[in-house]
Parts: C-alpha cells; sequence; structure tokens
C-alpha cells in the first residue's frame, strides 16, 4: 500500500493548479458546511441561542458572496 503524501511536498495554494485550487476551495465549503452544522447542534445540546451565531455567520458569509461580485 502507499503512502499518502499528507505533510510532504505540500505545496501552497498560490502553487496550485487553477483545478487544484477549486478542488481544495470546494473542499474546504464543504467542510465549512459540516462544521457549521456540527457547531449548531452542540449549541442547542448545551442550550445556547444558536440564532445569535448563525446571523453572524450569515452576515460574514454574505460579505464574502458580495465579494465575488
Amino acid at each position: 500500500m502507499k503512502k499518502g503524501t499528507h505533510g510532504i511536498d505540500e505545496k501552497t495554494f498560490e502553487g496550485l493548479t487553477y483545478a487544484d485550487q477549486a478542488k481544495s476551495l470546494n473542499a474546504q465549503i464543504q467542510i465549512i458546511e459540516k462544521a457549521l452544522k456540527a457547531h449548531f447542534r452542540k449549541g442547542e445540546i448545551e442550550s445556547k441561542d444558536i440564532n445569535i451565531s448563525k446571523v453572524k455567520y450569515k452576515l460574514q458569509l454574505s460579505k464574502i458572496v458580495d465579494s465575488l461580485q
């Protein structure tokens, strides 16, 4: 079995090809979505007001989306 290359000869994001940058961005977006869902579930378990957090994260994400236009 071939060992993975994680941590070995890693490139910076700038050093990736356009296609590899797109793959990385797609993966990061999916990770953020999963992390937010887990964060909100944990907030509900701990009786936190997750609506406040949702508003803050929506604002942050909206700023990113708006900067793309």
